[in-house]
């Protein structure tokens, strides 16, 4: 290995997106207290005036919000609540020169304005032009110079926070897949288990996969702006995962009066194949493990039972799974910039493991 490899190596591993991933809260703890303590630097180096609105702003947008297209996206709403509020609190103060009355009026009707549109879409950024008109603007009798060192710390306090979300940037993208990675490996796993009719937690293993989609239902919207698609696609996947919960939750309940799964164990071979295929070409970003042929379900000459019916629905969805993900490969592979990517050959012996 080249020196240069070996001394960059430290670097480029803790740039993965799977360690950073293991490793989510611990990274994003560090990046907070790390963003403080360099906005505390400049407060204490720089004569700047009213620099606790920089700390507080840097709290406020890294607090809860760890993936660097969440912060993107709360940075933009929040420069434009902030502009917006800060015109808003400069004109305040103006008018209360003319009349107090007229001030308070005004500001009276930003607030309703800001409070009508705070439950909504862009509720975040009404939010924030309510909160920066009070700041800004007081009670009507503030100076246009104090005004306007709070709206720079809130500014530069933006700026921090998105430098420091691009330290060792959590994407909500890579988060989203290794969601869905377990979530598809868990889905293989139930599936097996239900048709061989070996005993499984089948309460416990769909209460981990509906914990994994209920965090990824908050990641779809950050996700999709990282890489520049719409949530449509993500959407269709998260309907897919439904439908395979939906699935073994009935597969489970009448799993026991039904003397095997369809097709003697071929199409569940097939189906439990794909399925560890998907959550491995998704996790180590291999598309070639998302194209999977799978049989066409194929029901018994005999009535078919229950489980026949779900097992060529599974089979279905699984397939739609694999295709929307494969459409989507596309857009997840041109984020990954610093990736570490496992060979192939890694992958696929992880796979047969």
């Amino acid at each position: 290995m080249k020196p240069a490899r070996i001394l960059t190596a430290p670097w480029r591993a803790v740039k993965n997106p799977l360690f950073l991933y293991q490793h989510h809260r611990q990274i994003h703890a560090l990046r907070v207290a790390l963003a403080f303590l360099f906005g505390l630097m400049i407060n204490l180096s720089f004569p700047i005036q009213h620099g606790s609105w920089m700390l507080v702003t840097i709290v406020v947008m890294l607090g809860n919000v760890p993936h660097l297209g969440a912060v993107a996206q709360k940075t933009r709403q929040r420069t434009v609540g902030t502009t917006v509020g800060a015109l808003a609190g400069l004109l305040a103060l103006a008018l209360y020169g003319v009349s107090p009355l007229l001030s308070f009026a005004w500001m009276v009707l930003v607030i309703l304005l800001s409070a009508y549109h705070a439950i909504g879409k862009a509720g975040y950024t009404a939010l924030t032009v309510g909160i920066t008109l009070v700041i800004v603007a007081g009670v009507g009798d503030g100076t246009v110079d104090e005004s306007l060192w709070r709206t720079a710390n809130v500014a530069l306090g933006s700026l921090i926070s998105m430098l420091a979300a691009s330290l060792f940037p959590q994407r909500a993208l890579d988060h989203w897949r290794f969601l869905l990675s377990d979530n598809l490996r868990e889905s293989a796993l139930i599936y097996s288990h239900i048709a061989r009719r070996v005993p499984l937690d089948t309460e416990a293993a769909l209460g981990r996969f509906n914990t994994r989609l209920v965090a990824m239902r908050g990641l779809i919207s950050a996700a999709a702006s990282e890489c520049e698609q719409s949530t449509v696609s993500f959407e269709s996947i998260q309907r897919g995962q439904r439908t395979l919960y939906s699935l073994f939750d009935r597969m489970d309940d009448i799993a026991e009066k039904t003397a095997v799964l369809a097709d003697g164990g071929r199409q569940r071979q097939a189906i439990v194949k794909a399925l560890f295929r998907a959550a491995h070409g998704i996790r180590f970003l291999h598309a070639d493990l998302l194209l999977n042929a799978l049989p066409e379900p194929q029901l018994k000459e005999r009535t078919p039972g229950a489980c026949d019916w779900l097992s060529a629905e599974l089979s279905q969805t699984t397939r739609r799974l694999c295709d929307e993900l494969l459409l989507l490969m596309p857009a997840i592979l041109a984020t990954q910039q610093t990736l570490l990517p496992l060979s192939k050959e890694e992958a696929l012996r992880r796979l047969e493991d």
